[in-house]
């Protein structure tokens, strides 16, 4: 993509997913933060494959960022039920 010419994510016609731009991206990069801090609390067997899936989500943000939401969305539940809210860095 050629610079200065903005993403917009398909679907970002104010439909009922409706993208919020920047604020969408904000809070999915924060909540891809809040994943790994939470995955780098877990042992290494499991940190290491859920790193992985995290890292396969940042990547579909590319192609499809409702998607890759989604699937966040839900590897955050699971890790909510593995991992115990670690403290910040």
């Amino acid at each position: 993509m050629a610079a200065g010419h903005p993403v917009v994510p398909e679907g970002a016609d104010g439909g009922p997913k409706a993208f919020q731009g920047q604020e969408f991206y904000l809070r999915l990069a924060q909540r891809l933060k809040e994943a790994h801090r939470r995955a780098d609390s877990l042992p290494e067997p499991v940190r290491i494959p859920l790193i992985r899936r995290l890292l396969t989500v940042t990547e579909g943000v590319k192609r499809d960022p409702l998607k890759a939401s989604e699937r966040l969305d839900r590897m955050l539940a699971e890790l909510s039920e593995q991992a115990p809210d670690p403290p910040t860095r």
